[in-house]
């Protein structure tokens, strides 16, 4: 029994897996049909279909050299950089096995939640 079950998400995944490689594929090709601008969006209409291909810039930080120079920017630039706190996993994990007390006061600030499970699947060489 586990091993139709194992084996139906080995067929799934080779299936998903194809299925996306088609549909990569196909995106390519409206792209050269429709275009595609570096940053917005380009259309393209005919009697059945409205096509849109959007274009974005991914945009990065250096965190640790903005840092060390925040001070001296001008407040322009400070206008351009929004800051948020990220979780270290590995200290926290730490100090809520360390210190019962402060866990509370910590768990106030964050918000868990249960990501979804992993699964891999292998076949073995018999």
């Amino acid at each position: 029994m586990n091993a139709v079950l194992f084996q139906s998400w080995i067929d799934a995944k080779r299936n998903e897996d194809a299925a996306r490689a088609q549909r990569l594929e196909v995106e390519a090709q409206i792209i050269a049909v429709v275009g595609v601008k570096d940053d917005g969006v380009t259309s393209l209409e005919d009697d059945q279909f409205k096509v849109k291909t959007t274009g974005k810039v991914t945009r990065s930080v250096d965190t640790d050299a903005i840092q060390d120079v925040w001070e001296v920017l001008p407040d322009e630039v400070k206008k351009c950089f929004t800051w948020e706190a990220k979780l270290n996993t590995k200290e926290y994990r730490a100090l809520c096995s360390m210190r019962d007390d402060l866990a509370p006061h910590l768990n106030k600030y964050i918000t868990s939640k249960p990501a979804k499970p992993s699964i891999s699947v292998e076949l073995k060489d018999a």
